[in-house]
């Protein structure tokens, strides 16, 4: 019994090395990770906070991978003391301290070791002098490094005294060897991440603290705001700004965990329309244009806990009473949602210890979804009309350029997206014959001659791939020629086929315009990847009949993936 009882004395709570080996799994990712170390930037006063990615020298490597990361800000530093502790799991003077942005003292180092093996940090106070310690993993491992090593003296061996004057902190993250993404991918991230998380206090807006600005690799972030209301640090400062709605006041009950007294802490809905010069056309979301603007990244909603961003995207489980499936998600991005909340309410959102998750529980996510639905709904709407207006308006226009070439405008939509990628779709046209182009001119317009002949060629070549109706004797559902840098596809209104696909076109278009045109395309864009498929096999060549059906087969569903991507993007 005596010896039962020394054996569980002598027990502790961790085995050391592979706890914190295990640890190296948490729910981190990169960015989230980086966003730690900035927490305490900010909450040092930092007013300056540099970030420097270094590259690994890796020949064999395919692509450039992360070396070392350098952090270094300008905030208030640390004693020799705390510094000692910095490094220590669940050790900080702000534990529990639900006013700032940290509080459970273990972000520093999860993020560090979730990425990499070895942790250096050097802090100062005003008027004091550089003091360093570190943590290896690998030290930790081997049995060399027991205990956080006690403070030294030690200046860094960069030259960071041209923004940290007085005081700071520099933090270096090296033998790097959890992040796969290539460098580039982290860096261009890294700058998107953390300008949409930390975007209140690169406006000065957050409570508490001064303006920050973040610097990574020399160059300052600029601000992302999925409101698209706030401009400022945006590099899109002269551009139209989203029309704000009034924000909704939600007071919710503090959990007794947090708060014996029962008391209601608030939380703040925003919700906006973004310009109409953001929203200029159907199918325009992830465009060039989209893209530099964040648009195309702007699905869901933004979440902030203390002015700072915990969660972005879509919340589980509201589909699809407020975000819906995939076509009202290509409407949502031009819809902006912000939730902020305080401290008070982090098990009410079920925060994680490392800020990276913010999930309102079931009856909060009611509440919510039941205060936005009504909004969303009413957005939609008026998104889907304004582009119900332009393509009329469209269809007025290329009414008279179609004129000519005796054209409908029936499948508008479409060819002005074959339009738009035709150098790319006939790239490897081999079917293609100059002899052809006088007999498609004789389908868009029998008795064509001369100079008439010429130019409805000129237009046709204009438009690449071009897609209308026509009866034709016989039951054949579509109608394809190949001609020289011109391809046709006519649908036959004669057929049993069409007479199907425009009475269910019509019943869906009933009901809802916006999903009956996008039916529309997808049709239209699945017999042109067959179209394509057919082209794309060289008439010169002898197949046996088993190799051309999989030659065309394979042909077919490369080019639908293609051009399905290029019409969502």
């Amino acid at each position: 019994m005596k010896e039962k009882q020394n054996y569980e004395l002598e027990v502790g709570f961790v085995e050391q090395d592979t706890a914190l080996e295990s640890m190296r799994a948490s729910d981190f990712d990169c960015y989230s990770a980086y966003g730690e170390i900035i927490d305490n930037s900010i909450q040092a006063n930092a007013t300056d906070i540099r970030i420097e990615f270094q590259e690994r020298a890796d020949r064999n490597a395919r692509s450039k991978r992360i070396g070392r990361v350098l952090f270094a800000d300008n905030g208030i530093g640390m004693e020799k003391s705390v510094l000692h502790t910095c490094l220590k799991l669940g050790k900080s003077s702000r534990y529990n301290d639900r006013d700032g942005i940290g509080r459970f003292g273990v972000g520093m180092t999860l993020g560090a070791i979730h990425e990499c093996r070895h942790v250096d940090v050097y802090s100062k106070v005003k008027d004091g002098i550089w003091h360093y310690t570190y943590l290896d993993l690998d030290e930790i491992k081997n049995g060399t490094l027991t205990r956080i090593p006690i403070p030294v003296q030690k200046d860094p061996e960069f030259e960071i005294s041209n923004y940290i004057e007085d005081s700071g902190t520099l933090v270096i993250w090296s033998k790097y060897d959890k992040q796969l993404e290539p460098y580039e991918t982290v860096l261009e991230e890294s700058k998107i991440w953390l300008g949409r998380t930390f975007r209140k206090f690169l406006w000065g807006e957050a409570k508490g603290y001064k303006e920050v600005d973040i610097i990574i690799n020399g160059k300052k972030i600029k601000a992302i705001d999925p409101l698209y209301f706030n401009k400022y640090k945006t590099g899109f400062e002269n551009e139209d700004i989203a029309k704000l709605d009034k924000a909704t006041s939600l007071d919710w009950l503090i959990p007794e965990e947090a708060d014996a007294k029962k008391q209601k802490s608030n939380i703040l809905i925003k919700t906006s329309l973004l310009p109409d010069t953001y929203r200029r056309e159907r199918y325009m979301g992830k465009d060039q244009f989209a893209k530099e603007r964040f648009i195309d990244r702007n699905e869901g909603l933004s979440i902030l806990r203390n002015d700072r961003e915990v969660y972005y995207g879509f919340i589980p489980h509201t589909s699809p009473s407020l975000h819906g499936d995939e076509s009202r998600r290509n409407v949502s991005r031009f819809i902006g949602c912000e939730i902020s909340f305080s401290a008070d309410l982090d098990q009410e959102f079920a925060v994680k210890n490392i800020k990276r998750g913010a999930i309102p529980v079931r009856e909060l996510k009611k509440k919510i979804v039941e205060i936005l639905r009504p909004t969303f709904l009413t957005k939609y709407d008026i998104i889907r009309n304004r582009w119900n207006e332009i393509d009329r308006e469209k269809e007025e226009n290329t009414n008279a350029e179609n004129e000519v070439l005796n054209i409908s405008n029936t499948h508008g939509i479409t060819n002005k997206i074959l339009k738009d990628n035709k150098d790319a779709l006939l790239k490897k046209d081999k079917a293609g014959k100059e002899e052809n182009n006088s007999k498609i001119v004789n389908k868009v317009k029998p008795g064509a001659k001369g100079k008439e002949l010429e130019k409805i060629i000129e237009g046709l070549k204009e438009n690449g791939i071009t897609i209308d109706e026509r009866e034709f004797v016989g039951d054949a559902f579509i109608d394809i020629e190949h001609g020289n840098a011109l391809k046709t596809m006519f649908y036959n209104t004669n057929s049993t086929f069409y007479r199907a696909y425009k009475e269910i076109l019509d019943e869906i278009k009933s009901k809802n315009e916006s999903i009956a045109s996008d039916y529309k395309v997808l049709i239209d864009l699945i017999f042109v990847a067959y179209m394509l498929a057919e082209s794309q096999i060289d008439p010169e060549e002898e197949f046996d009949g088993e190799s051309f059906v999989e030659e065309l087969k394979s042909n077919w569903a490369i080019s639908l993936s293609k051009i399905l991507k290029r019409w969502k993007n």
